[in-house]
């Protein structure tokens, strides 16, 4: 009998897509270890200095920042009046002070700097929190503050979770708070359906969903009832304590069509534990943002909506009294409403009680703008802004002066639409005045305000809104960071030039930014390439669109942060190193632009985006040249993983690879895409699924499942076990339906792994890297290779 490995390597030949003039007929282990040095993970902290977080002092506009001096941290104290930043203590002295506290290797986190005092506190990396003075020098400790305790206001009494409910810790002891709290209608705890329940930590954690009233004298939060959602199985088959009998985790998650678990909303009396539970209406549930209390501590102010954010309203709660009223209301029209243009980003509404006012986002007339309403009527009083162009965020308000702070994308002429800039308009009407004129991403955060996930806020403006800083960049143009006026945006002093010669060493290259258009032939559309070390026009590259995909966010970067080390998709500097065009698009159905353009990606959001995905690869590839259209390639993770086997399966014709890591590839099974793909409709406006099997037509149009039938590519599909965002069954469930129809499919099983595996496993990352060049490039992936790069 002949051997049988000379026949199969020479099917490989024949099977593999042929290679282009000038192309690589091998890789090898350091180009594995090139493409590795300009991973996203890898160079995550090589920016140095490419922003400043401004610690404000009390006295007006004076701060402090940390920088990075060549591996060594460096604080500084800006001065504005007088124009210096300098050195805020003496490194030498606060090691001396900590000489008996901690080694000097340890890890150390200045909190507040006190110049006068000549002293500086730090938090050590095993929690102790330090007083050190410089000029003795010596650190007083205290002991880590006690884990799972949210302390309250004046921080003699903090709140914990004991069992399933809430306990009071006071100067002379501990009481329970509640005492009908349940498994699955818990006070303090995270729901089943936060996605975070199997990756979290054996430690209990202080209260979530719950708040203090400014004052101490009120707890109010909210709590979920999932005692009567069906439990949904996950299997950890390589139990991570080292057992071998595997593990079922069942947490309560709701299904699509099944009735969400009813919120309960509450207001504590702390003293006398009185409970109020406060009735929002009937639909109406509370989003976690808090928008502020009332002066006197009754009253605290809120978002509000319905089922899929059909309505919305900004919601005043008495919680004294247990009373709620509506003070502004908007219902959607056709598709969801948020208060905010992108999900997940607190509101761009501000309440302002000293004058009765309060600033509402809306989208009503086409575009992102800001409208101020009578905090007590509810009457609407004028637009604050208005047309073809969108709010962004809203940063800063100022009351005295009236005046709102905020982030614009747009309105500039000319420029790229996706770029923000900052902006000031008067409370009492006119236009908005340009602070941020370079033609460029201007990073200038929110304040962040949410009760879940808690984060501290980060504030670009001086306690007396006089000034504020200021960083940007484009994807080729490293950050410059100022500090300027808040009354003109004119610069007052230079603070940072960002430090790329990691980057240079690492080999990094920038990406190009360049715009198309649309499959509908008119709508301007913007994209973010990489091109391979080698590219020339007159060659023919493999090309790979990397997608997120999601109607959620923003796909191509726009900073140069984003274009070096971003949150997904990652690897797109690592594959063009490898030899790969890689293209990011930020398609129809996608945020940052008008209610229109975002609104094809209500329902049917995937079909839209691959096909203008494939028209604005086809003008890229005759405009830049080198794009081999032959071989074109697509990967994603999330609803990017969704839409890479999606392009797979709808689009043989054009995508050729893909690779799929945990996608929802399906909706039906999923959990609160309702304000995304819309209220599931099952006949007669029905919103409760009748069968266990029914499955309303927009959501089955929507599974990659029934498309199985046309897959004619490589597709890999990848999964983690324990992943709570996109379930392993969904992946699961598309692997059953290509088994069915016959077809050849790769499919990775990664044990004990979550929902970000696509951002931090290695053993992925490789075989994502090995999929393309195998089955796009058309050449062996090198053997025993890892992502460490070579010295």
């Amino acid at each position: 009998m002949p051997p049988i490995a000379p026949s199969l390597a020479a099917l490989a030949l024949l099977l593999a897509p042929p290679l282009a003039d000038g192309q690589a007929t091998r890789l090898t282990a350091a180009d594995y270890a090139r493409a590795a040095r300009v991973l996203d993970a890898t160079l995550s902290t090589a920016v140095r200095n490419g922003a400043v977080e401004a610690h404000w002092f009390d006295d007006g506009h004076r701060f402090w920042y940390r920088r990075d001096a060549d591996g060594r941290a460096e604080y500084r104290i800006v001065d504005p009046d007088a124009r210096t930043s300098s050195p805020a203590f003496d490194s030498g002295a606060l090691e001396a002070a900590l000489a008996d506290a901690a080694s000097p290797a340890a890890a150390v986190d200045v909190v507040a700097i006190l110049p006068a005092e000549q002293r500086v506190q730090v938090r050590l990396a095993d929690g102790r929190i330090g007083d050190c003075r410089l000029d003795v020098p010596r650190c007083t400790m205290q002991a880590a503050p006690t884990a799972g305790m949210l302390a309250s206001p004046s921080g003699t009494r903090a709140l914990s979770v004991a069992g399933h409910d809430l306990a009071l810790r006071e100067a002379d002891g501990t009481r329970r708070l509640t005492v009908d709290g349940a498994a699955h209608h818990a006070y303090g705890k995270l729901p089943d359906a936060s996605q975070r329940v199997l990756a979290a930590s054996p430690a209990t954690p202080a209260p979530v969903g719950v708040a203090w009233a400014p004052d101490g004298s009120r707890l109010f939060g909210t709590r979920l009832d999932e005692r009567a959602v069906a439990p949904y199985p996950f299997l950890e088959s390589v139990p991570r304590d080292g057992s071998w009998r595997p593990k079922l985790h069942a947490p309560r998650l709701s299904l699509l069509g099944e009735p969400p678990p009813p919120q309960e909303v509450f207001a504590i009396d702390v003293d006398s534990g009185r409970k109020r539970v406060i009735d929002l209406g009937e639909g109406w549930r509370l989003h976690d943002a808090d928008l502020g209390w009332s002066r006197d501590a009754r009253r605290t102010w809120r978002i509000a909506h319905t089922p899929g954010w059909k309505a919305m309203a900004l919601v005043e709660i008495d919680v004294a009294e247990g009373r709620t009223r509506r003070i502004v209301e908007e219902t959607a029209a056709r598709t969801s409403l948020l208060p905010h243009g992108m999900p997940f980003m607190p509101p761009n509404v501000r309440v302002l009680e000293d004058s009765g006012e309060a600033i509402w986002f809306s989208e009503r007339d086409g575009w992102g703008h800001l409208h101020l309403y009578d905090l007590r009527s509810g009457r609407h009083m004028r637009a604050l802004t208005q047309g073809a162009w969108t709010v962004r965020d809203v940063i800063e308000v100022d009351p005295q002066r009236r005046q709102v702070f905020f982030t614009a994308s747009g309105r500039e002429p000319g420029r790229d639409p996706y770029y923000r800039h900052l902006y000031r308009v008067s409370l009492d009407g006119g236009e908005p005045l340009l602070l941020t004129p370079e033609n460029a991403e201007h990073d200038i955060p929110p304040p962040f305000a949410t009760l879940l996930p808690p984060a501290p806020p980060r504030r670009a403006f001086s306690p007396d809104r006089s000034v504020f800083v200021d960083s940007w960049s484009t994807v080729d143009a490293p950050p410059v960071t100022v500090l300027r006026a808040a009354d003109d945006g004119r610069i007052l002093m230079p603070l940072e030039t960002a430090d790329t010669r990691a980057l240079d060493a690492a080999g990094w290259r920038p990406p190009r930014r360049l715009s198309a258009l649309a499959a509908d032939g008119r709508t301007e559309l913007f994209a973010t390439v990489w091109l391979p070390p080698d590219f020339s026009p007159q060659d023919r590259h493999p090309v790979i669109h990397a997608t997120y995909g999601g109607p959620w966010t923003l796909n191509a970067p726009r900073s140069y942060a984003e274009a070096v080390s971003t949150f997904n998709p990652v690897s797109r500097a690592s594959l063009a190193e490898l030899g790969f065009v890689v293209v990011t698009i930020d398609a129809r159905g996608t945020r940052g632009r008008s209610r229109a353009f975002a609104d094809v990606g209500y329902g049917d959001f995937v079909g839209p985006a691959i096909e203008d995905h494939v028209a604005v690869i086809r003008q890229l590839a005759a405009r830049l040249g080198g794009f081999d259209l032959d071989r074109v390639g697509v990967y994603g993770h999330s609803f990017g993983g969704y839409v890479a086997a999606r392009s797979l399966l709808a689009r043989p014709d054009f995508f050729k690879v893909a690779a799929s890591s945990a996608g929802p590839h399906n909706y039906q099974g999923l959990y609160g895409m309702e304000h995304l793909l819309g209220l599931p409709d099952y006949g007669d406006g029905a919103t409760t699924r009748p069968t266990p099997q029914s499955v309303p037509d927009l959501y089955r149009d929507l599974d990659n499942a029934h498309l199985a039938p046309r897959l004619r590519g490589r597709l890999l599909l990848a999964y983690g076990d324990l992943d709570e965002s996109a379930y392993p069954a969904l992946t699961l469930q598309l692997a059953d339906a290509l088994v069915r129809a016959n077809k050849r499919f790769d499919l990775l099983y990664l044990p004990n792994r979550g929902h970000d595996f696509f951002r931090t496993d290695r053993y992925y990352t490789l075989r994502l890297w090995d999929h393309f060049v195998e089955h796009l490039l058309g050449v062996r992936p090198p053997g025993g290779t890892d992502l460490e790069p070579d010295g």
